[in-house]
């Protein structure tokens, strides 16, 4: 049993990055609370400990964001800190550009204001942790990969996008991350902030797909499958830009997670799911 300093209320657990994250917790034997963002439930805090607020809303369940406040004046009424799970879709659309955490060219969307708002609301509490990510994708959302790898299971032709680059991010890979910055946040008091984090290497939604079609197409024949490349065709719902993630890696000692790697995991656990 390892000695944890820190306790974590995970609170999206029901999402699919909490989800890894409460799992690996478990697995590593550090104290955690699970919670769905809607329980609107009162926390009595451990004595031991150090406790952290982690919430972990989804961007494909946007009412996620309208609990946020409450468990963030529940961390202000008890004096804990709070991560929370953001994203890059706040910035622009902007070719080649990878977004750094000094950066304030911020998107025009109701998203992104819902985003910034809340992001404020979180930086009232000077111990704070804000993490944007990339593209995320776990196959257990309503995700663009989810999407794409339905559309490829029942689909002979796809045609998609071959212009407009993002970071595909897998969730067990942000899970990991978030564990990272609990366990050093907890031994230190001068890591707060906002960073960035991605899959390494931005790609079009057709070379995605090409990756995806290449990983399924070793669990079921989709030999039929005709991908076609189109600029403006098919890609992300909600298109979230990249980041450059050098701020996170150097303060953390996070090494680059390519996404291709995690696409592999995720495929792999799909399938074996449905076993």
């Amino acid at each position: 049993m390892s000695i944890s300093s820190f306790h974590s209320f995970v609170i999206g657990a029901n999402r699919p990055v909490g989800q890894f994250l409460t799992r690996s917790l478990s697995a590593q034997n550090f104290s955690y609370k699970g919670y769905a963002l809607d329980q609107r439930e009162r926390i009595s805090v451990l004595s031991n400990g150090r406790p952290f607020f982690v919430m972990t809303p989804s961007l494909f369940h946007p009412e996620d964001y309208q609990h946020i406040p409450f468990w963030l004046e529940q961390a202000e009424d008890q004096d804990i800190p709070v991560v929370l799970l953001s994203s890059m879709a706040v910035y622009r659309a902007k070719a080649d550009v990878l977004w750094k955490e000094t950066d304030d060219e911020f998107a025009e969307t109701e998203l992104a204001g819902d985003l910034l708002a809340l992001e404020a609301l979180v930086r009232r509490n000077h111990r704070h942790l804000i993490l944007r990510i990339g593209q995320g994708f776990s196959f257990m959302a309503d995700d663009f990969a989810n999407r794409l790898l339905t559309e490829i299971r029942e689909a002979e032709v796809i045609t998609l996008d071959m212009q407009k680059r993002f970071s595909p991010t897998p969730a067990d890979d942000i899970s990991d991350v978030l564990q990272a910055m609990l366990k050093q946040a907890a031994c230190c008091d001068d890591l707060w902030g906002t960073y960035h984090f991605c899959g390494v290497e931005p790609v079009s939604s057709y070379a995605f797909a090409e990756a995806l079609l290449a990983e399924a197409g070793q669990y079921e024949d989709l030999s039929r499958v005709d991908l076609r490349s189109q600029e403006g065709a098919t890609m992300p719902s909600v298109w979230v830009p990249p980041a450059d993630n050098t701020h996170l890696f150097y303060t953390f000692g996070i090494k680059p997670k390519p996404w291709r790697k995690g696409l592999s995991r995720l495929v792999r656990r799909y399938y074996r799911a449905e076993d």
